[in-house]
């Protein structure tokens, strides 16, 4: 909400987080007429929507770091940082005091149960296994689980559809997300092409090889499509491996030109000298060449005081 505007100001309440009303005041030069209206998400520009992460750990803390969230917390460290400066107050006395609980609360924390934190929501029963699916907050964000975690068995995840939210996904959504990954055919060397949606979103995977395929839908991808990406893709890596030798010395086309590399080192080739000519002699005598550059050590320089002669 504009805190400032021409027909006249808003003033807010604290409401600690809570939905509030706005009382608007109005001046027409005579008078000040007074009008209420409430705050809606969406109405400012710039306006900041929490994630769902952003959601999750906010709850956290506000369970678990009570202390460190609460509203008058900066208010009296602020308090104490001017005790500080004007020598009323040791600055080790004013950490231990928020360290020492602090660390307290931090070895607390590591035995909570990582699956209770955050809204499980069972969203249905699949009708194959007859196992529940359950719609909960993953390491990498929302995300659906097939089954118990304290079976025997494993339970499978799949990512949430594009889209949907813990609290309303449906048992259709959720079941079309476990028929990945698809086979969506095969190459035409007669390898299995499966597409399925990762961490970094939709891919189709050959192998061990994986390529992306946003924005395409894996579960409508066509073959012709797939194969075509999956050429591209051999394409580009093929471009990018100009040479490989037994021992695992590669020459590689890189993001800011060619280099050299034997899997921990990595040693820009030079200007003058062609990539592809580059023998296993050269590339090692060039991986051996290059030494860690020394670390410089920063100097500080101390300020001079300048003095005035009186006249």
């Amino acid at each position: 909400i504009d805190t400032i505007q021409t027909r006249g100001y808003v003033e807010k309440g604290d409401s600690e987080g809570q939905p509030r009303d706005v009382i608007v005041l109005n001046y027409n030069g005579e008078e000040v007429s007074r009008s209420i209206v409430q705050e809606k998400t969406g109405s400012t520009r710039g306006k900041l929507i929490p994630t769902p992460s952003g959601e999750l750990i906010a709850d956290f803390l506000t369970d678990h770091f009570t202390q460190i969230v609460d509203y008058d917390f900066t208010a009296n460290v602020e308090t104490e940082f001017d005790k500080i400066a004007g020598a009323n107050l040791e600055k080790s006395a004013m950490l231990h005091g928020f360290y020492t609980p602090f660390h307290k609360l931090i070895e607390q924390s590591g035995g909570i149960n990582r699956s209770k934190v955050g809204a499980n929501r069972e969203v249905g029963i699949d009708p194959k296994t007859n196992k529940p699916i359950i719609a909960r907050f993953g390491r990498f964000g929302p995300m659906l689980q097939l089954g118990e975690t304290d079976g025997d068995e494993k339970p499978r995840f799949a990512p949430l559809p594009k889209g949907a939210k813990i609290e309303t996904v449906t048992l259709e959504q959720a079941l079309e997300m476990f028929k990945l990954p698809r086979i969506v055919g095969q190459t035409e060397d007669g390898q299995d092409i499966k597409a399925n949606i990762g961490r970094f979103g939709p891919y189709i995977q050959v192998g061990k090889l994986f390529v992306s395929i946003k924005p395409e839908d894996p579960h409508s991808i066509t073959l012709e499509k797939a194969r075509e990406l999956y050429a591209a893709k051999l394409e580009a890596e093929a471009a990018k491996n100009i040479a490989e030798f037994p021992d695992g010395v590669k020459v590689l086309n890189g993001r800011f030109g060619p280099y050299i590399t034997n899997g921990t080192k990595n040693v820009k080739i030079p200007k003058d000298t062609d990539p592809k000519t580059i023998t296993h002699e050269k590339a090692l005598e060039l991986l051996s060449a290059t030494t860690a550059k020394p670390t410089r050590k920063r100097v500080v320089k101390k300020a001079t005081k300048t003095s005035t002669k009186k006249k």
